[in-house]
């Protein structure tokens, strides 16, 4: 799979900040318009046998960073780009896995959403 990141509600210089971390590694930026949401994430990346369906999904507002195709080493120096670029930290991320490649956009939003909220409350609990 190429490496492709889709990009849900990013605007102004953070968009611009995170299309300037993505040279480097050569990597496609995407991003999602609201009428894709019900799109299969697969679709979405371009992943074979996967096809438009044209089906609806729930939309939200908050920023979403998808990888697709990146290793461990292309995920620390995203991270690095995107504090380099000035866009500094992204609350809500995830890597296409073979589990959430058959979700829509908004069925992956609420389950990295649930997790963000889980760890916030473990830091917490633990300070």
């Amino acid at each position: 799979m190429k490496k492709m990141v889709l990009l849900y509600n990013f605007s102004g210089e953070r968009l611009s900040g995170v299309k300037r971390a993505l040279i480097p590694l050569k990597a496609i930026a995407k991003e999602v318009e609201k009428a894709a949401y019900g799109e299969k994430l697969g679709c979405l990346v371009g992943a074979e046998g996967y096809v438009p369906t044209g089906a609806a999904a729930e939309d939200f507002a908050e920023e979403l960073l998808v990888m697709s195709g990146f290793d461990g080493n292309d995920i620390e120096q995203l991270i690095h780009g995107l504090r380099k670029y000035g866009v500094g930290r992204v609350a809500l991320k995830a890597v296409i896995t073979p589990t959430n490649i058959d979700w829509n956009s908004s069925e992956l939003y609420h389950a990295v959403r649930a997790d963000h909220e889980e760890m916030q409350k473990r830091k917490a609990a633990d300070r």
